[in-house]
């Protein structure tokens, strides 16, 4: 079965291996995987949008684009076979593995690094230019305001906000929604490539817009 999930059919090659896949064979694997069981924050739409951050980044990082982009979809499939946020990285491994095997062209060189951005991508040192692409990629979707949605999805059995603090500077994760976009800004700091930099410093001041603006509503500063 194939499924045209990116609006056209494109196709993978690889001389080393001298054969040819679809990418929306494998795409469609993946999609149902997630619809099988995903988090909420982290469905099939989070790794859709991850995906297409790190083709972009990888077009301007001078790295294959279709790489990064393979691994953009793959990187939170271990979230489709646990239900921890911890080590969600290692147990997306083997399940990638199957899925490389059977649906891409792609001899074992490229899976190792695949399968290693997808290991990795959550850990604070790393190493690698696919992994750094995908760390970024998966950042930045947790920035501006697919950031602030993503946020209040994730979080939505938090307060809101701290009346003393309604616009943090500073995030603590699980304590309000506002803290935890506060967190997500944080991430600006993060960034490993100059391409996810400029991005992130656009969709870090569209957060700060977005809490200052909420404060000064719940303030009653905008009346006149």
């Amino acid at each position: 079965m194939i499924l045209v999930v990116i609006g056209v059919r494109r196709t993978l090659h690889n001389d080393n291996v001298g054969g040819r896949a679809t990418v929306d064979e494998l795409i469609y694997r993946i999609k149902e995987q997630f619809e099988q069981r995903s988090h909420i924050a982290h469905g099939f739409d989070h790794v859709e949008r991850v995906a297409k951050i790190a083709h972009y980044i990888a077009q301007h990082e001078s790295f294959d684009s279709d790489i990064a982009e393979v691994a953009g979809y793959l990187h939170d499939i271990g979230r489709t076979v646990q239900e921890e946020e911890k080590d969600h990285g290692p147990a997306g491994v083997e399940p990638a593995r199957r899925l490389l095997d059977e649906f891409s062209p792609y001899d074992d060189a490229t899976k190792k690094q695949i399968l290693k951005a997808i290991r990795d991508h959550s850990l604070l040192e790393t190493e690698g230019g696919l992994t750094h692409i995908v760390q970024d990629a998966d950042m930045l979707d947790g920035m501006g305001f697919i950031g602030i949605m993503r946020a209040y999805t994730s979080k939505f059995d938090l307060p809101c906000y701290d009346a003393s603090n309604i616009a943090p500077t500073k995030g603590k994760r699980n304590a309000t929604i506002h803290e935890q976009i506060a967190f997500q800004m944080e991430w600006v700091d993060f960034m490993h490539t100059d391409t996810a930099k400029k991005i992130a410093r656009l969709r870090y001041q569209k957060m700060q817009e977005f809490l200052q603006g909420f404060e000064q509503e719940v303030l009653g500063n905008d009346f006149s």
